[in-house]
């Protein structure tokens, strides 16, 4: 990379960080002060946990959309400044639909599949893997700071210091957008008409681009349902609620440390022509060891590594598969329907994982997640055949 693609990753990893770490802080607090709330049940608690993801599936496209018009660098400055207005909103209104209403305004300033547009305006083809790597690195040390930050915040300085602290965040990060991006125009280069007025739905949605829709999805979608069943697992095998962030920190740590290797080592052409479906291979025999480690804590460890390292190899190649095509002047379009595929996964993964927990065991769970990533592989092998044919013809 050269200075500034350096400058331009480094900008990125800080805003995802800062804009994530505002998101998550919330999660291992609100179901316990979330009842405190004005007007406080176990449904709306839900509902506001899960409106964020919802308005992020439904705002997704139409920023994608605008980004391909008009500047991506306003429309992401525009995005988080309703993300801040979402943020003041909860922090002001000391009632649960005051709560949900600021989440939903939140979920609103839907600019995920922007920035990862721009971000490909912005850096060569041949390190776009490695620029979205360390976006991945930067979410998973916003996760694992919001875990343990968030309780202790709540703590000492009372549960709506987390939305000052995410608008003060959304702030800092509109001002790294306005000084260190550039208005680029990348997005308006190609200018194919017939693409433009006849075929943009047929385009968008090509069994090449599909691949990376499903599979970001179904990826997301496990995520959840794991992070319901997991927890459990790890109490049943005798690992306290107070000590799962240190395996969690290990299991991601060394994940990325083999990915960094793999990604600057690694010229093995069929072993990255089929990564994809490589670590889908490995999310299915991380679940097999689930289910055989109910009472044993190092095969439960071990198993969650496999996850983790399948999940974050996933998380970098599957953006990187679409950055590979021509993706003319729909780039916005098609990252935003990328980004609007990985928030339904979150949603319908924790919407049917609490569902289906009510009438099925833990190994029933890991049952039915198996049977999800064998469809998964068949339909990405599906797709990558049919792309191969097509190339050939």
């Amino acid at each position: 990379m050269n200075f500034s693609e350096l400058q331009v990753t480094l900008s990125f990893c800080i805003i995802f960080l800062l804009r994530m770490l505002g998101m998550f802080m919330i999660l291992p607090v609100l179901s316990k002060y979330g009842m405190l709330l004005d007007g406080g049940n176990k449904f709306l608690i839900g509902l506001s946990i899960g409106i964020y993801g919802i308005s992020q599936v439904i705002f997704q496209i139409p920023f994608g959309i605008l980004s391909d018009k008009f500047s991506r660098k306003k429309i992401i400055i525009f995005g988080l400044l309703i993300f801040f207005i979402g943020n003041i909103i909860c922090a002001s209104v000391h009632s649960i639909w005051g709560l949900i209403i600021g989440r939903f305004l939140q979920g609103s300033g839907a600019i995920s599949g922007v920035c990862m547009a721009f971000l490909s305006d912005l850096i060569q083809e041949k390190n776009r893997v490695k620029a979205i790597a360390c976006i991945g690195v930067s979410f998973a040390f916003s996760f694992l700071i919001a875990m343990i930050s968030g309780p202790l915040m709540v703590k000492y300085f009372g549960f709506f210091s987390l939305f000052w602290t995410s608008s003060f965040l959304s702030i800092i990060c509109i001002i790294i957008v306005f000084f260190t991006f550039p208005y680029s125009d990348k997005n308006t280069a190609y200018k194919n008409k017939n693409i433009l007025n006849n075929q943009v739905l047929g385009f968008i949605f090509k069994k090449n681009f599909m691949r990376s829709y499903i599979g970001i999805f179904f990826l997301h979608f496990l995520l959840m349902m794991n992070f319901m069943i997991i927890p459990n697992q790890f109490e049943l095998s005798g690992l306290s609620l107070n000590n799962h962030w240190k395996v969690y920190l290990f299991t991601i740590l060394v994940s990325f440390i083999i990915l960094f290797l793999f990604i600057f080592y690694c010229k093995i052409k069929y072993v990255l022509d089929y990564i994809i479906e490589i670590s889908i291979i490995f999310l299915f025999f991380s679940e097999i060891i689930f289910i055989e480690s109910t009472d044993h804590l190092l095969f439960s460890i071990i198993a969650l590594q496999v996850f983790f390292l399948s999940f974050n190899f996933l998380e970098v190649f599957l953006p990187s598969h679409l950055n590979k095509q021509e993706l003319y002047n729909y780039k916005g379009s098609i990252m935003s329907m990328y980004s609007t595929s990985q928030f339904l996964g979150i949603s319908l993964g924790g919407i049917c994982s609490g569902w289906l927990y009510t009438f099925l065991n833990i190994k029933q769970m890991f049952l039915f997640e198996i049977l999800i990533i064998l469809f998964w592989l068949i339909f990405s092998l599906f797709c990558k055949k049919n792309c191969l044919l097509e190339k050939k013809t």
